[in-house]
């Protein structure tokens, strides 16, 4: 039987996972539970400043993250975004037509497994779950971005709507906009590096993402 990932359950906690298989599994349900409350122990802490003492509040955030291999970037409230001190986007010399000889190719990558481990790493992620995230190129090889660590991260498949599928449906929209010249390669790149859910909301016209999109897939994940 195959059981909920961490990521799964910060999705079902936040009220947008999918909840048949959690309600009729108990060791799911008491997973979840350590979830919360390692998650209202830290809020609970965080809110009440240092008052609280540092030893009540670091332990709480080492217990989150030893429960939730999510890291420190989950505690800042995103994951459906990289952070962008880490993961600021990096792209390589490509011109529109080279993209397009590439996207008719299919010439898409995948970072590797030691790229992989750094990124987890740098986002403070211990033990991922395996599928639960993809270890996303920022601006996508088929967009012109770069292999390297600081066009990477780690972005999971739940925890919110915008999750790794919808932002791969994104990245081939605009590879076709490319392509037929809708769109200037360098306005894409800068788009999809900058926010790009803003960028989903501008060209889909939708405050959420199309439900077509949530099962997309395109890249593989982590595992």
């Amino acid at each position: 039987m195959r059981h909920c990932t961490d990521a799964e359950l910060m999705a079902i906690l936040d009220g947008e996972g999918e909840r048949a298989h959690f309600d009729g599994c108990a060791q799911c349900r008491t997973r979840g539970a350590e979830l919360a409350g390692a998650l209202r122990e830290f809020t609970a802490l965080h809110r009440g400043g240092w008052g609280a003492g540092w030893g009540r509040y670091a332990a709480a955030a080492a217990a989150l993250v030893v429960v939730g291999g999510m890291g420190l970037w989950l505690l800042r409230g995103r994951t459906d975004l990289p952070d962008a001190a880490l993961t600021p986007g990096a792209t390589r010399p490509m011109t529109q037509a080279e993209v397009c000889v590439a996207a008719a190719q299919d010439d898409e990558q995948r970072a590797p497994r030691e790229m992989a481990a750094e990124v987890f790493a740098r986002y403070g992620i211990r033990n991922p779950a395996p599928r639960a995230y993809e270890v996303d190129y920022l601006i996508s090889p088929a967009l012109g971005g770069a292999e390297e660590i600081r066009n990477l991260w780690p972005q999971p498949y739940g925890g919110s709507v915008w999750t790794a599928r919808v932002k791969d449906a994104l990245e081939d929209y605009l590879r076709k906009r490319v392509c037929n010249g809708r769109l200037e390669l360098a306005t894409a790149q800068e788009e999809i590096a900058t926010d790009w859910i803003g960028a989903y909301r501008k060209y889909f016209q939708t405050d959420r993402p199309l439900r077509e999109h949530a099962g997309f897939v395109k890249d593989r994940p982590w595992e």
